[in-house]
């Protein structure tokens, strides 16, 4: 038995109630088809119904309630069990409900969090011009930590095993992930610095100063003097890039490293290297582009990090992906993969962008300062574009906890961050979800980042005994955009 997700015309007509049901569908492990109204079942299916209540079929699966489709405000919404899932509702929602049914403001919370909406109406950004983790709604009512939107697919897919077993049917299953998987982890490393003691570096942004206040200014002298007393010869205690592909590859890993090319316009907080900048690498001196052409060599993904004023620039995300994909021995469409500097991102622009600029794929939408789910969802979803109403032409692959948030802004020593680390994977693979990790390059270098790179390799020895599914970005995102495509019977341009 598969399902079929049938809407009736009213709830057609709605483009944002047939994404967030089409997005729950690739989150179930039944394997299911979009129904337009008027389509029939299909002999042996199940019909999860999306329309009018008094409309459903008398033997519905389920029924996901939508008669319109109101504005909601975050300032509103409230933490409400609904369908055994505690979701962000309009303050006065009724709880109560048939478990075969789901009340409307289940599927418009679904929305609300996949359509990021709240980025539309609060126009707070921090200092780099982000959409803050303190700003979140979700963080306010307590949810920011729970992937919602998995948590409903695992509602609404225990609705479906009820019908099945009361007519003695078997359901067909599709698995999340690959080898029977209970769950996946992207690993991932924002490449900002290569060096920590480099003149050229330092001149570089010296260059840059505006004035003795400026951050070029103080961070160049900084670096110049580090520079200055480094001793003739020595490592430069960034140079480790070896240490993190050699301690994943022993647990079986591989990662994702996302660089930065030199910008048509440097910002003062752009990352300071050039591709052909030398660095040390295994024993021997190697430029940064000889690194990028290694990394793929070995099986790790290497990515574009969108320079800092490049998120809503498609012609220059698109020139930087390009000086990416030339320094990988593939060339060409080789880079497929972004992440923004600083996680710049604009709800508005930046998918838009890296659409056209050729991404197939971004990993920007998470948080500086927070662990959790910035669109209540652990899994790769194709983002939606408010503006058009249509889906926008690439995939999400959520980012769920970096570094910087667990040192920086939880201040959590090694050993309290490997378990707030250890906590959050239980928690996506409770919903059988996926987890997005950034960890920096840098991070190996204890004196500055004291209980980075534990943490990190403690995450790695926990993880190769669970039931992971552990893999670059890239990776993780063409497979689930493959099975996308054969739960639906659609072709997905992404997975190409």
């Amino acid at each position: 038995m598969r399902a079929c997700v049938a809407f009736d015309a009213a709830a057609w007509r709605i483009p944002e109630a047939r994404h967030a049901a089409s997005t729950l569908a690739t989150l179930l492990e039944t394997p299911s088809r979009i129904a337009a109204p008027g389509e029939r079942a299909r002999d042996g299916e199940a019909i999860v119904f999306v329309g009018a209540r008094e409309a459903a079929p008398a033997d519905a699966a389920a029924v996901i309630e939508v008669r319109d489709w109101p504005a909601l405000s975050a300032r509103t919404l409230v933490a409400t069990s609904l369908g055994g899932v505690e979701l962000p509702t309009p303050h006065g929602t009724d709880a109560s409900h048939d478990a075969r049914i789901f009340p409307a403001e289940w599927l418009r919370a679904t929305a609300w969090l996949l359509g990021r909406e709240e980025e539309y109406q609060d126009e707070r950004r921090d200092q780099w011009q982000c959409y803050s983790g303190a700003y979140t709604r979700l963080a306010d009512i307590g949810l920011l930590d729970r992937p919602l939107v998995n948590l409903q697919a695992q509602s609404l897919e225990r609705a479906i095993e009820r019908h099945a077993a009361s007519r003695g049917a078997q359901l067909e299953r599709e698995p999340r992930w690959p080898n029977g998987a209970r769950f996946a982890v992207a690993l991932s490393h924002d490449v900002d610095d290569v060096t920590l003691r480099s003149f050229r570096s330092s001149m570089r942004l010296l260059r840059q100063a505006r004035g003795p206040a400026s951050y070029a200014f103080r961070a160049g002298l900084s670096g110049l003097k580090r520079a200055l007393l480094r001793a003739p010869g020595s490592p430069d205690p960034y140079w480790t890039f070896e240490r993190w592909m050699t301690e994943e590859e022993r647990h079986g890993f591989r990662s994702t490293f996302y660089f930065c090319p030199e910008p048509a316009q440097r910002h003062e907080y752009d990352p300071l290297y050039r591709l052909g900048d030398v660095l040390g690498y295994d024993g021997r001196r190697i430029t940064v582009t000889d690194l990028i052409a290694d990394m793929t060599r070995r099986g790790h993904e290497v990515g574009l990090h969108g320079s800092y004023q490049s998120y809503r620039d498609a012609r220059e995300l698109a020139r930087q992906r390009e000086a990416i994909a030339a320094a990988t021995p593939a060339g060409g469409d080789a880079v497929r993969g972004i992440r923004q500097h600083f996680l710049r991102f604009d709800v508005r622009t930046t998918w838009a962008a890296q659409a056209e600029a050729g991404f197939t794929y971004d990993s920007t939408l998470g948080y500086n300062e927070a662990i959790g789910f910035r669109a209540g969802i652990a899994a790769p979803f194709v983002p939606w574009d408010a503006g058009g109403r249509i889906p926008h032409r690439l995939w999400e692959a959520p980012l769920t906890a970096m570094d910087g948030a667990l040192f920086r802004t939880l201040g959590l020593g090694g050993e309290a961050a490997a378990d707030r680390v250890r906590a959050h994977l239980e928690t996506v693979e409770a919903a059988g979800g996926l987890a997005v990790l950034l960890w920096h390059p840098n991070a190996t270098y204890t004196a500055r980042f004291p209980g980075w790179w534990d943490c990190y390799a403690r995450t790695l020895a926990w993880l190769e005994g669970r039931p992971a599914y552990v893999a670059p970005v890239g990776a993780v995102v063409r497979g689930w955009a493959e099975r996308a495509a054969r739960m639906s019977g659609t072709e997905s341009a992404a997975a190409r």
